[in-house]
């Protein structure tokens, strides 16, 4: 039979762990939010660069053969960060799918 000093005990890192998983909740739902945004604007970025970009870049070297453009003038520098994104949401994934499952395969 358990004290309850001990019950005490259990139940206070009960409650931690209580505090903490109702902490992490709200920052899911931070994330989730942050998630859909970043979503948003890599869209953007592409449609940009697929459409508007080399519009863009063609009339700024039309006007100045030498003109210094921004990083986004270079596709590769947009589509690295596209992918680096792409990459990122695969890892989310990864780490969805791996807690989702754990324990799935296990033997009782």
């Amino acid at each position: 039979m358990t004290t309850a000093a001990a019950a005490r005990d259990s139940l206070d890192a009960a409650q931690k762990l209580l505090d903490q998983v109702t902490a992490d909740n709200a920052r899911a739902e931070e994330f989730l939010s942050w998630l859909a945004d970043a979503g948003d604007r890599a869209d953007q970025l592409a449609e940009y660069i697929a459409d508007q970009g080399p519009q863009d870049i063609e009339a700024v070297l039309a006007e100045d053969a030498a003109a210094i453009t921004p990083p986004v003038g270079n596709e590769d520098a947009a589509w690295e960060a596209l992918t680096d994104h792409h990459d990122g949401l695969l890892r989310i994934l990864r780490a969805v799918t791996e807690e989702l499952t754990a324990g799935v395969d296990d033997e009782d």
